[in-house]
């Protein structure tokens, strides 16, 4: 009897510390999105087309228009199915953010963005009058027909005041749910923020009710589309010189182990999956997938949507430059 119960105690212990990692797969991305200053900061699927979000869309245009940029799903497919090696070569989106920017005191960039057939909500982080960070959400209408557009209606905006008061954090993952919109912040360490909420916007009249959220350490920078169970993927990110985040108190490695790269490094690059109920979100009782990490210089890693069956694609802003990556999911 004791001789089974140190076998079994054994075995624990060497799956608490022999967690999976899963590799990234880069794809190539021709210009002008293979500039880091692209900063993409959110991904969505619009049917078939993946739509990526430029933090600040006039940085990369050399007129006075801004532009959104899009990739055909067979695009992606094509190459990891290895009948094309080529950067895929991005399509632009024509949107016109000036009257947002007249409406939102300091406007502070695109942080979010999901889509509903032909309705597209985005997420915007700004800076009040006396300094603090807050987020807005609003609607608006993509079409692909002729030239692709986006005209964002600047009349129904909504106003997210910031859960934590952290600089630069606001609700930087958005998501569908039937036609609203659901939004997480970026901050939901019980340090900062006791009791975490997540906000719903009605898509009919804007106004806003709160859904339990449970704490979770380092940052959320991105969700997925919800599933047919109500289930998403969420990026977790630790960037190793956040402050807010050391001594954090990491609960979900504790319970499935750290893998090697993130034993070896101090971020945190990782897939979390959570459930929205009639009650509020919980998070799922499973292990999350840990991304490989290949050196200390973290991947800022901002967008995130599945890709059919075979895994999830993301993205990272600026840091350490513009990636475009596969990462399959093997649970």
């Amino acid at each position: 009897m004791y001789k089974f119960v140190f076998v079994s105690l054994y075995i624990s212990t060497q799956l608490v510390f022999a967690a999976e990692e899963v590799g990234v797969r880069s794809i190539p991305l021709a210009p002008p999105l293979d500039n880091a200053d692209a900063e993409i900061s959110g991904l969505t699927w619009c049917a078939d087309k993946l739509v990526l979000l430029p933090q600040y869309p006039s940085r990369l245009s050399s007129s006075a228009q801004s532009f959104f940029y899009y990739l055909h799903k067979k695009q992606i497919v094509d190459f990891l199915d290895g009948h094309n090696q080529s950067p895929l070569r991005p399509k632009k989106i024509l949107v016109d953010p000036t009257a947002l920017k007249k409406t939102v005191t300091f406007f502070d960039g695109f942080e979010g963005i999901t889509c509903n057939e032909s309705k597209i909500w985005l997420s915007i982080e700004a800076i009040s009058l006396f300094g603090s960070y807050q987020s807005f959400v609003v609607p608006g209408r993509i079409n692909f027909d002729g030239t692709a557009s986006i005209t964002i209606d600047d009349s129904r905006i909504t106003k997210l005041k910031s859960q934590s008061n952290l600089r630069n954090m606001g609700e930087e993952a958005i998501f569908v749910q039937d036609d609203n919109v659901i939004a997480l912040h970026e901050i939901n360490d019980s340090r900062m923020v006791r009791k975490p909420k997540a906000w719903r916007v009605d898509a009919k009249n804007s106004s806003l009710s709160a859904l339990l959220f449970p704490n979770l350490p380092f940052r959320i920078t991105d969700a997925t589309a919800l599933d047919s169970k109500n289930r998403f993927w969420v990026i977790n990110y630790k960037y190793s010189g956040d402050m807010f985040s050391r001594h954090a108190k990491d609960d979900i490695a504790s319970l499935y182990g750290q893998s090697e790269s993130h034993k070896k490094y101090t971020n945190v690059e990782r897939l979390v999956e959570f459930q929205l109920s009639v009650d509020g979100i919980e998070r799922i009782e499973r292990a999350p997938i840990q991304l490989k990490m290949n050196s200390a210089e973290g991947r800022n890693w901002e967008g995130l949507v599945r890709l059919n069956k075979r895994g999830f694609l993301l993205v990272t802003d600026k840091h350490p430059k513009t990636l475009l990556a596969f990462v399959p999911n093997k649970q």
